[in-house]
C-alpha cells in the first residue's frame, strides 16, 4: 500500500512536471512569435524613420541621377506642363502636325478644370480638347498619331471617331474627330 501511494505520488509529480513543461513550451512558442512580429515591426519603423530623416538626401540623389541622365530634365518638365494661361505651345505643336500631314484641322478647348485627385508641388489643370481633322487618310492619320504621342506635353486621347463616306473606305480622305485632355499648371 505504501508502495502504491509512493508510486501515485511519483506519477502525479511526473504528470505535473510534464504539464508545466508543456505549458512552458507553449508559452515560449507564443512569446517567440510575438517577439518576431515586434522585431519585424521595429525594423519597418527603423527603415521608415531612416527614409524620413534622409528624404532630402534621397531627393537630392534623385535630382543628381536625373541630371546624369538628362541635364535639362527640369526645363523639359516645365515646358511639358505649360501655364493654363498660355496653351499656345500646345496649339502651335498641333498646328505643326496638321501642316506636316497637310490636314485641315479645327482645335477647340473646354474650360480648364482643376485636377483634384493628384497631390503634388504643382496644382494641375485638365483642359479637354476637341480636334476635328478633315481630308485625312488612314495611313497619314496613323503617322499623325505616332507624332502626337511624341509631343512633349502631358496629353491623352479619350476617343477617336473616324468618319469616312460610305463609298470611300479607309484609304481615302475622311474626317476624324478626336477628344482628349491636355494638362497645364495654374
Amino acid at each position: 500500500m505504501i508502495k502504491n501511494k509512493f508510486l501515485i505520488k511519483i506519477v502525479t509529480k511526473i504528470i505535473i512536471a510534464l504539464i508545466i513543461m508543456a505549458l512552458s513550451a507553449t508559452a515560449v512558442y507564443f512569446l517567440s512569435t510575438q517577439i518576431t512580429k515586434i522585431n519585424l515591426s521595429l525594423g519597418e519603423k527603423k527603415n521608415m524613420n531612416y527614409l524620413i530623416v534622409n528624404r532630402e538626401t534621397v531627393n537630392n540623389k534623385i535630382k543628381t541621377d536625373f541630371l546624369e541622365v538628362d541635364p535639362d530634365y527640369q526645363a523639359k518638365i516645365n515646358s511639358s506642363i505649360p501655364s493654363v494661361y498660355n496653351v499656345l505651345s500646345f496649339v502651335d505643336a498641333m498646328e505643326s502636325l496638321a501642316k506636316k500631314y497637310s490636314f485641315k484641322q479645327t482645335l477647340t478647348f473646354d474650360q480648364p478644370v482643376p485636377v483634384t485627385d493628384l497631390a503634388g508641388p504643382v496644382s494641375l489643370t485638365k483642359i479637354k480638347f476637341n480636334l476635328i481633322i478633315n481630308e485625312a487618310n488612314i495611313n497619314n492619320f496613323v503617322s499623325y498619331l505616332q507624332d502626337f504621342e511624341r509631343l512633349p506635353f502631358f496629353a491623352s486621347v479619350d476617343s477617336i471617331n473616324y468618319l469616312g463616306t460610305s463609298n470611300s473606305g479607309w484609304e481615302n480622305n475622311s474626317s476624324i474627330n478626336i477628344t482628349g485632355s491636355f494638362y497645364a499648371h495654374q
